[in-house]
């Protein structure tokens, strides 16, 4: 193993097949500030069950709220597997409910498990740029609308991902599908 070096809260290290680049320190930074440093982790960052409407109190402190939001934003660039998740809940940071905390809050215990991952940039002799799509029609249970990605692979290493709601509603399974191809290939091309 090389040496470890920091930058903007991320930490590059240097191994046998190329770049490993980790945001460790800044997770239990975050996990610090929101008072869950100890805290029980989770497997998945999000609950797999379909979630509720139900009326919720506004959280007593939307400060709070959106600097752990803030943080775990930047962290998206870092660790694709957070990505939706975080997406999902940024959608009401403009009135968070204690619902809403509850799931920042699993973010969080999901980050204390795999607060190690990182991003391994690996040396390879291939050009070849890979790409993948996916979509969940309809995925919203507030306004029906789909939620599509991609991910972007330049060799073994993936280089562009994105994740979130389609800005239009699907009408069927194959057209949320096509908008993310569509999504996908215009990042490849």
């Amino acid at each position: 193993m090389g040496s470890v070096h920091y930058f903007l809260g991320i930490e590059v290290q240097s191994t046998s097949m190329g770049l490993m680049l980790r945001q460790h320190k800044y997770i239990l930074d975050i996990l610090t500030r929101a008072s869950m440093l100890s805290c029980k982790s989770v497997d998945t960052p999000i609950s797999t069950s379909k979630a509720t409407i139900l009326p919720d109190p506004l959280f007593s402190d939307a400060t709070i709220f959106r600097q752990i939001m803030g943080a775990l934003q930047y962290l998206t660039f870092m660790r694709l597997d957070i990505c939706f998740a975080v997406n999902r809940v940024c959608q009401f940071m403009h009135a968070p409910t204690d619902s809403h905390w509850a799931a920042v809050k699993r973010i969080l215990r999901y980050l204390r498990g795999t607060a190690s991952h990182g991003l391994h940039i690996t040396r390879s002799s291939s050009f070849a740029l890979h790409g993948f799509t996916d979509a969940d029609w309809p995925g919203s249970v507030e306004d029906r609308k789909s939620t599509g990605g991609y991910l972007v692979f330049f060799g073994q290493t993936p280089i562009s991902w994105k994740s979130g709601k389609q800005r239009t509603v699907a009408r069927s399974f194959t057209e949320a599908e096509y908008k993310a191809l569509a999504d996908g290939a215009a990042e490849v091309i």
